[in-house]
């Protein structure tokens, strides 16, 4: 009993030993599809569980610009071409895949409706309300990163991302940096 109990410790301890947790900032720039680039930038925290395995969950500001054609009412029923600048909060939930040459990471992600600005100047025409259903959009993430030590507690991963949105068929994708912080 006293060798099961030796070798489990001993295990536990290399287990533990193992685990890193990781704070840190994102900055990404990122497309819609064949919209134009918008940067945005966002929090996060990794929990590497052993020398290949591990979980991230971030939280970012995303935006989108949207065009379409909507009724005005000034002196006919002619129709304005609007651009509206959609913004959202994004967290995705991953799970990560170390290797000293990439990692991978893979997982869902929620984008959360939570304003907009209408981007479009016509005179004598304000755009007072703008809204969308539904406000949660869930999607896959897929991102392919490389580890960059700074020093013993500061790492900077550049990482390429791909994120489909299922339900409406359109898909982020783009370069991000982050610049992560070992607690």
């Amino acid at each position: 009993m006293h060798k099961i109990l030796s070798v489990l410790l001993l295990f536990i301890t290399c287990a533990l030993s193992a685990q890193q947790q990781f704070v840190g900032v994102r900055l990404n720039s990122e497309r819609k599809e064949y919209a134009n680039v918008k940067l945005g930038f966002g929090v996060l925290y990794e929990y590497q569980l052993s020398k290949h395995h591990g979980f991230e969950i971030d939280l970012n500001y995303r935006s989108k610009n949207e065009k379409m054609w909507l009724p005005i009412s000034i002196s006919n029923n002619d129709e304005q071409l609007f651009e509206i600048r959609e913004s959202y909060l994004t967290m995705p939930v991953l799970y990560k895949f170390y290797s000293d040459v990439i990692n991978v990471s893979t997982g869902i992600t929620f984008d959360y409706f939570i304003g907009w600005n209408n981007i479009t100047k016509v005179e004598n025409v304000q755009m007072t309300s703008y809204s969308i259903n539904p406000k949660l959009y869930v999607g896959w993430a897929f991102r392919v990163s490389k580890s960059i030590p700074l020093s013993s507690r500061f790492i900077l991963e550049p990482e390429i991302q791909f994120n489909p949105i299922f339900k409406y068929n359109y898909c982020y994708y783009g370069v991000d940096v982050k610049l992560k912080y070992k607690l």
